[in-house]
């Protein structure tokens, strides 16, 4: 699609409300792929992590800031993909009456061997200035998740086990911050979004008023799902990393598999 054409559209279509929408969830779970679908809607524009306007050091500036990005966009929704600040959801949906969330989830096996391949030692870094700085960034998770990442949180951390982490504090928070009981909430399962591509775009374009076209799931492609290893962890991470996918799927996932 033309963006000159898109913006054309968005300035003689006239603004009524502009509301602002997050998509959220922990990093290579799939968050690129839904707000790229999306971003193809006439009436949508996309604020990514990168953009200084909104954003510094892929997070978001302050709340006032983004509020006046949403007034002066002519789109008649703004989506921004904070997902470093996931556990800020339930702040984002108190403080935007109109704003909604879609929590991405996948796989934590192939998150993680995708966390590996992209962030290498970037993730034992991330894990372990959270335990050194007492999750001061992360302070609405709970003591016990805290704890747990504290206590596997060593010297020989391995890449595995720290992405493993990581996706536990950002995909467990679903679950402690109480999304599933909010209506402005969507849970969208990568793998099932790459397999029925026009049912789950279509359902996530129904929860945000947007008129659903086929061109927006175009590049969208099944050939990412199990085609890995399992990866190598600590038993107590994968449990743990499978109880929580229990939790927001109803899905097993053995650990022998």
């Amino acid at each position: 699609m033309s963006y000159y054409f898109k913006g054309l559209y968005q300035l003689l279509a006239g603004r009524g409300e502009t509301r602002p929408v997050f998509i959220l969830g922990s990093g290579r779970s799939g968050t690129d792929i839904v707000a790229h679908c999306l971003s193809k809607a006439w009436d949508v524009e996309l604020v990514n992590e990168d953009n200084p306007k909104a954003f510094d050091n892929w997070r978001l500036k302050s709340l006032d800031v983004v509020e006046r990005y949403v007034e002066s966009s002519r789109a008649g929704l703004v989506m921004f993909k904070p997902i470093v600040e996931t556990l800020r959801a339930r702040e984002l949906l108190d403080s935007f009456s109109t704003g909604k969330v879609i929590f991405v989830i996948r796989s934590p096996y192939d998150s993680i061997n995708s966390m590996v391949r992209f962030f290498g030692e970037g993730h034992v870094k991330a894990v372990k200035s959270w335990v050194d700085t007492g999750f001061s960034r992360h302070n609405a998770a709970p003591e016990t998740l805290r704890r747990f990442i504290t206590d596997h949180c060593h010297d020989n951390l391995s890449l595995e086990d720290a992405s493993g982490l990581y996706w536990l504090l950002y995909n467990s928070s679903y679950q402690f911050l109480r999304l599933a009981a909010d209506k402005r909430v969507r849970l969208v399962r990568y793998e099932t979004l790459v397999q029925k591509p026009e049912e789950t775009v279509t359902d996530v374009c129904g929860f945000l008023d947007l008129k659903y076209h086929p061109f927006m799931i175009t590049e969208v492609y099944a050939g990412s799902v199990g085609k890995n290893r399992k990866p190598t962890m600590s038993p107590d991470i994968e449990r743990a990393c499978l109880e929580v996918w229990h939790g927001l799927t109803g899905e097993q996932l053995g650990v022998g598999a």
